[in-house]
């Protein structure tokens, strides 16, 4: 009877082993199939909303998303908006839309900034994709001037190393074309613009 209740007790805790290891780790890969879905896009606010970097969509919540780079990995590629968004009508139909600074950590050295704008229409606000500024750039302020926003940030030379602190200033100025929906850097005073 004894060896009964031992055998029993064994097969009792190697089942609820099984039950809890095969919990754990569907709760691992459904809660990483969940942060994978694509979302559609939330409509929200800026900072609640669904933003695209390299091909990959993140859902900001409060300004901040993170993704595991690989299943179990304690690595994350964490994607938030850098200060705050800056609001001004960006697509001259009367209401503010939103410039935004994203910084995305990959879990590697790099940080990377992205100019990204989220236009609003009647029911929220829509993100346009997304534009490098750079990698380790040191961002300043953004301003909304003549309907485009324009991104200041301190950058390295050309053939300075990553590890030169950025001290010289750039200035990148974000059109939205309304017609197409897409975003585009706009030369000031360009030669060839028509006026």
């Amino acid at each position: 009877m004894r060896k009964i209740q031992i055998i029993l007790l064994v097969l009792i805790v190697i089942g609820l082993g099984l039950i809890f290891t095969q919990k754990f780790w569907v709760g691992r890969l459904v809660g990483f199939i969940v942060k994978q879905t694509p979302a559609t896009n939330s409509k929200n606010d800026p900072l609640n909303n669904v933003y695209r970097i390299g091909g990959q969509e993140f859902v900001l919540v409060n300004g901040k998303a993170e993704k595991e780079t690989a299943l179990g990995s304690a690595s994350k590629n964490i994607l938030r908006v850098f200060g705050e968004p800056v609001y001004g009508d960006l697509d001259q139909d009367g209401d503010y839309d939103a410039a935004l600074l994203l910084e995305n950590e990959t879990g590697g050295s790099g940080r990377f900034y992205y100019a990204v704008l989220a236009i609003r229409d009647g029911e929220g606000f829509w993100p346009t994709e997304t534009m490098l500024l750079g990698d380790r750039i040191a961002p300043q302020t953004i301003e909304i001037r003549d309907g485009r926003a324009v991104f200041n940030y301190a950058d390295r030379l050309p053939l300075d190393p990553m590890t030169t602190a950025p001290s010289i200033g750039k200035s990148v100025w974000v059109h939205y074309d309304k017609n197409t929906g897409q975003i585009g850097e706009w030369v000031k005073d360009f030669e060839g613009e028509s006026r």
